[in-house]
C-alpha cells in the first residue's frame, strides 16, 4: 500500500466514521458511537496504562505526553488532564479536526497533523509518556513501522515510557468465496466511483465502500530487538491478546537505556 494511499485512506476514515476507526466495536459502526461513551473508553485505557506503568517505576516525569496516531483524541484529552501538556499525532488532517471538535479545546491537549516518516517536530528526549496503541500496524512497509519505533525511544526523555500495542499475527485473508467475489466485485466498482470524486460518505453509508485498513504484524523477539537496536530498554512485554477479529497484540513498555549501564 504506497504512502501517499495509506494517507488516502485515512483521510477517508476521518470523513465516514472516524469514532469507529479508531475503536471498531462492532455494534458501533456508521457513527453508533456516543462520543462520551467514546471518550470514557479512553479514560478507562489510559488510567490502566499508567498504573502499569507506575509498576515500573515510569514515568519520572509529567511535563510532556505524546498520543502517536491519534485518531480522535481519546487518548490525548485522557493524558491532557494528567500531565503539563499532551499532543496527538495524526497522519489524517481530518482525524485531527475532529479530534479537535470532539476536545472543543475543553482539556488542553494539542493536535497536530504528522505526515513524516518520523517525528521530526519532536525533540529528542522530551517525552515522558508515549502511547502509541494499534495504530502502527496500519502503515504502508514494516520498514515504516520499525522507523517509528526508533524514533519512539529517540524522543524519550530519561526515565520515560513508551506504550505500543503491536500485532504479533494477523490472520491471513480468508480465500475467496462467491460472497467474497461479489464483494469484491463492488469495492472494485465503488473505487471507481470514487475516483471519479463521488462522496466517500456516500459510498459508505450506502453502497457499502469502506476506506483500506491495511493490517501487518511483527513477531515479539522482533519488535524487541528494534528498540534496543535503537538504544531502548524493553522494561515489560504484556501476556498476548487476541480480538474479534482474531489479530494476537502485545502491549511493549520501552524506557531510553541509562548511559550508566554501559548497555
Amino acid at each position: 500500500m504506497p504512502r501517499d494511499a495509506h494517507r488516502a485512506a485515512w483521510e477517508a476514515w476521518g470523513t465516514v466514521d472516524p469514532l469507529w476507526a479508531a475503536v471498531t466495536e462492532p455494534d458501533a459502526r456508521h457513527g453508533g458511537w456516543d462520543a462520551e461513551a467514546f471518550l470514557a473508553t479512553g479514560r478507562a485505557v489510559v488510567d490502566e496504562l499508567l498504573a502499569d506503568a507506575a509498576a515500573l517505576g515510569r514515568p519520572a516525569g509529567r511535563a510532556l505526553a505524546l498520543d502517536v496516531g491519534c485518531g480522535a483524541g481519546r487518548l490525548t484529552q485522557a493524558l491532557a488532564s494528567r500531565f503539563d501538556r499532551a499532543i496527538g499525532l495524526d497522519v489524517s488532517a481530518a482525524m485531527v479536526r475532529q479530534a479537535q471538535q470532539l476536545d472543543g479545546g475543553r482539556s488542553g491537549a494539542e493536535f497536530r497533523v504528522n505526515t513524516d516518516d518520523s517525528l521530526a517536530g519532536v525533540e529528542r528526549a522530551s517525552v515522558d509518556v508515549l502511547v502509541c496503541i494499534l495504530v502502527l500496524q496500519h502503515l504502508p512497509t514494516r520498514a515504516a513501522i520499525e522507523g517509528y519505533l526508533a524514533e519512539f525511544v529517540r524522543v524519550l526523555a530519561p526515565g520515560g515510557v513508551a506504550i505500543v500495542q503491536l500485532p504479533t499475527h494477523v490472520p491471513p485473508s480468508p480465500r475467496p468465496t462467491g460472497l467474497r467475489q461479489r464483494l469484491a466485485l463492488r469495492r472494485r466498482v465503488t473505487g471507481l466511483l470514487r475516483a471519479l470524486h463521488v462522496s466517500p460518505k456516500v459510498l459508505y453509508e450506502h453502497l457499502g465502500w469502506v476506506p483500506e485498513m491495511s493490517m501487518r504484524a511483527i513477531p515479539r523477539d522482533e519488535t524487541v530487538a528494534v528498540f534496543e537496536r535503537a538504544n531502548g530498554e524493553v522494561l515489560r512485554v504484556s501476556e498476548p491478546t487476541t480480538d474479534h477479529g482474531g489479530v494476537v497484540s502485545c502491549f511493549y513498555f520501552v524506557g531510553p537505556r541509562d548511559p550508566a549501564s554501559g548497555g
